[in-house]
């Protein structure tokens, strides 16, 4: 049978015409009979027992593997690692496979430039003239920004995944959602924008950015529109409520605001959630996604860990120095291998993104998709210092312990000399709201709680609010916690 989200397979366009017409290139009814939309899959496969989902999952990696092998990555990747087709039976035996990495992408596009060999197809220029495609980047926090391609099937699905995790947090129809992101490079603007218009059948204000659209007049237009639903890192809400209450002299609870969509990070005692509901005065549900894989989790209304997106992907945790898988409940990289991809396929792809299953238990909501915990930093983005391992998102907690500080910070790594030895320090740059008085007792407070929380000895230097804006990448993409300042990895890299 063939597949009919291959390039080719999809009906023609009326009228004969042979240009790649998006509404026309992908056998719609197929896609969403494996693919629900979000009413349909909240009333259906989200409520699978486990055991037919693991059928399912099995039954879509089979698939998957098949057309692994038909890719030249990943059979030069299975064949140095000595697998051969008849090793792999199913989903229990994924662990026999190797895993791959950003690195492993990178020397495959710098080897086989421009999209390397993960593509997998014999002509690409040939699949851009029969299919739309895009391409997206990576944010480029931990390194260059890595180039992704998204077929109909991938790009249609990082709107899917979005609109199901939307709805099951509560918008609805006629809702509007405010969106001050930017359409990139970078996923996260798009997939919210298309999540919203193209299946919630919600009104998405796509505000832009930074200059584009001050703080001000992001603020001006929610009002202006009767916004009462947002998407943006917590960052930017938080300067958001500053902006309103400062500049426009109004508490940004007045919007009534329905939820908020954001992506919380380590937030593992709710202090920043806390924070964020009770200036917004509505709930802020956490979500976790990637470049290649969309909307991969997601908070719902009993926000008890956020619901893997089981049925399009498969999770699993392993330990950093191992790669063996680690039991529910235990921190280790998530690797993904994604069952909708056909351009760009990833199987056991290592993200490097630490994390935890919390419970495999069915959910109050009624869905028995695995639960994971708050997204908790990067393995790669771990700071080895003076034998200690140090990840710079851990310092989450201590930083917002006090209501002084604004909750943002940065690491730098650096090298000193004492007594003609050379010494590693670690300084922690924390931002103090300019409303906040004193500042008497803040840097000791601060010094003492990382301490306990880091296992290390730490400097503290304060900082005016603002000031870390543009070193730290406050605003509407990620925030960049580490700067490395030592000899040895500016050397390295």
């Amino acid at each position: 049978m063939s597949d009919p989200f291959l390039p080719g397979n999809a009906p023609r366009s009326p009228g004969g015409s042979r240009l790649p017409i998006y509404r026309y290139a992908l056998d719609w009814d197929a896609f969403y009979e494996r693919y629900p939309v979000p009413d349909v899959f909240e009333q259906t496969v989200y409520r699978w027992p486990a055991e037919r989902l693991r059928e399912l999952q099995n039954e879509r990696f089979l698939e998957l593997m098949k057309r692994g092998w038909q890719n030249p990555f990943y059979r030069a990747l299975w064949k140095r690692a000595g697998i051969e087709p008849g090793d792999i039976g199913g989903l229990d035996d994924i662990v026999k496979l190797p895993t791959y990495s950003s690195e492993d992408l990178k020397n495959d596009q710098q080897e086989h430039p421009p999209f390397g060999l993960l593509p997998g197809y014999p002509s690409l220029a040939e699949y851009l003239r029969c299919t739309p495609t895009k391409l997206q980047t990576s944010g480029g926090t931990t390194g260059k920004p890595r180039n992704t391609l998204h077929g109909i099937v991938e790009w249609e699905w990082m709107a899917l995944g979005g609109a199901r995790a939307l709805y099951v947090q509560g918008i609805r129809p006629g809702d509007i959602m405010q969106i001050p992101a930017t359409c990139s490079l970078a996923n996260l603007a798009w997939g919210y924008y298309k999540a919203c218009h193209d299946y919630l059948g919600v009104l998405p204000l796509t505000t832009g950015s930074g200059i584009v659209t001050p703080s001000r007049r992001q603020i001006e237009l929610a009002f202006d529109c009767g916004v009462n639903a947002w998407m943006s890192f917590p960052e930017y809400l938080l300067r958001l409520a500053q902006a309103s209450r400062e500049e426009l002299g109004r508490d940004i609870g007045e919007l009534n605001t329905k939820l908020i969509a954001t992506f919380l990070g380590p937030d593992t005692e709710g202090t920043l959630r806390a924070h964020l509901e009770s200036l917004w005065g509505c709930p802020v549900y956490d979500n976790y996604g990637t470049n290649e894989m969309g909307h991969g989790a997601f908070e719902c209304a009993c926000k008890k860990g956020l619901h893997l997106m089981e049925d399009a992907m498969y999770f699993e945790v392993l330990d950093t120095q191992t790669h063996q898988p680690v039991p529910p409940g235990q921190v280790g990289n998530l690797v993904v291998t994604i069952f909708h991809r056909r351009l760009m396929p990833s199987i056991r792809f290592n993200l490097r993104d630490l994390g935890r299953i919390v419970t495999t238990e069915r959910c109050d909501c009624g869905s028995s998709f695995r639960r994971m915990d708050h997204f908790l930093g990067r393995s790669d983005n771990m700071v080895r210092m003076r034998g200690v391992n140090v990840h710079p998102m851990a310092c989450l907690p201590a930083v917002r312990s006090d209501p002084r500080t604004t909750g943002e910070w940065v690491c730098e790594a650096y090298e000193t000399v004492v007594e003609g030895r050379p010494r590693e320090e670690l300084t922690v740059h924390v931002e103090v709201r300019r409303d906040a008085g004193s500042w008497s007792g803040l840097k000791e407070h601060l010094q003492a709680r990382l301490k306990n929380d880091l296992g290390l000895s730490v400097n503290v230097a304060l900082a005016e609010e603002g000031k870390l804006d543009t070193v730290a990448n406050l605003g509407e993409g990620k925030a960049k916690r580490l700067l490395e300042r030592r000899p040895a990895y500016i050397r390295k890299n």
